[in-house]
Order: structure tokens, then sequence, then C-alpha cells
């Protein structure tokens, strides 16, 4: 079960991201889309989208690093 404080935290990293990057992030995370679904909605490649995802996600632990934020899954 993941804490509210790494809930906060993950939000927080999420809101430092470009636009695009975020869109996909909540989209994949909080709405459940699939890729294509994600691709279909913003109107671009599948690729692109798994681009945006894997961008957002190296951008997030980056941050975390810089921040000395420990993301706890505990």
């Amino acid at each position: 079960m993941i804490n509210e404080q790494t809930l906060r935290d993950v939000r927080r990293l999420m809101d430092m991201l470009p636009d695009n990057q975020r869109e996909v992030v909540f989209m994949r995370y909080y709405q459940d889309l699939s890729f294509k679904e994600i691709a279909d909605i913003t109107g671009v490649s599948i690729n692109t989208a798994l681009g945006r995802m894997r961008y957002a996600l190296i951008n997030m632990r980056k941050m975390a690093a810089e921040k000395n934020i420990i993301l706890n899954m505990a």
C-alpha cells in the first residue's frame, strides 16, 4: 500500500514536469488508459506517447534525487 506522503511527493514531482509529460503520466496512472488511448486522445503516435512517459519517469527520478525525496512504497 502506498502511503499519503508518497502520493503527495509523486504529485509534487508530476507538477514539475512539462505539460505533455505530466498529461501522459496522469492518463496512464490516474485514468488507467492504454498508450494507444493516450495517443488517440492527445493526437500523437503511440511511440511519442511512450517517449513522453519515458522522459517523464527519467525526469521524476532525477528531480526526486535532487530534492532528496524517497518514494516509499510501504
